[in-house]
């Protein structure tokens, strides 16, 4: 094997710990690519697209997180239809992961006591808006209230934040991962279940 191929060019028992490799650092590395995935869900309208914060990557549960405002549009859709997909892509180790699951919905419980009490102010004061994301508005507007425009929020008065405040987890039951390399592409399917994993190479 070429000294330059990493070692799951031609192995694929090495692939998913590359995945939650990058999914862990997405979490607390700012610079990585993986913090920040494209999130699809099933709207009334057919998919909706947006990108959101990596949270939470838990390999043992199978478990990706991120938080949403409960008024969010993103609540409804999920209610409606859990089914879940994000796209992560990496450019320079030239990967790509999907991810297919289904998501779960926490708002004011142990989860999300826990995930507020280290989430930092400059991150709690999206969560002031007056309106639900989405609210038609006469003028340009962040939503935050104007005490608060351009300001620094005391921790104290924070917390009210709470109230909109919720994560959602998914449960991901499928990884497609796809390797980009100028002397040929390599691309693997990964099934998930409590007791393991399967990986099977597909044809890029």
């Amino acid at each position: 094997m070429n000294n330059s191929e990493p070692g799951f060019y031609n192995n694929k028992d090495l692939i998913l710990d590359e995945i939650w490799a990058l999914l862990t650092k997405g979490v607390t590395d700012r610079s990585e690519d993986f913090r920040l995935p494209v999130v699809v869900l099933n709207s009334h309208s057919g998919p909706d697209a947006r990108i959101v914060v990596l949270r939470g990557a838990f390999q043992e549960r199978n478990t990706l997180r991120f938080h949403t405002d409960i008024r969010s549009e993103k609540i409804e859709f999920i209610k409606n239809n859990n089914e879940i997909y994000f796209l992560f892509y990496n450019k320079e180790r030239k990967i790509q992961v999907r991810a297919a699951g289904n998501a779960t919905i926490h708002y004011k419980n142990k989860t999300t006591e826990e995930a507020w009490k280290k989430t930092q102010v400059i991150s709690r004061k999206c969560y002031l808006a007056s309106n639900a994301p989405g609210t038609r508005s006469e003028i340009p507007t962040s939503g935050i209230p104007e005490q608060y425009e351009g300001k620094n929020v005391p921790i104290e008065e924070s917390e009210v934040g709470y109230e909109n405040f919720s994560i959602i987890e998914s449960k991901i039951h499928t990884f497609e991962w796809l390797y980009l390399a100028s002397k040929g592409h390599r691309r693997a399917k990964i099934k998930l279940t409590d007791h393991g994993s399967e990986a099977t190479w597909v044809t890029p």
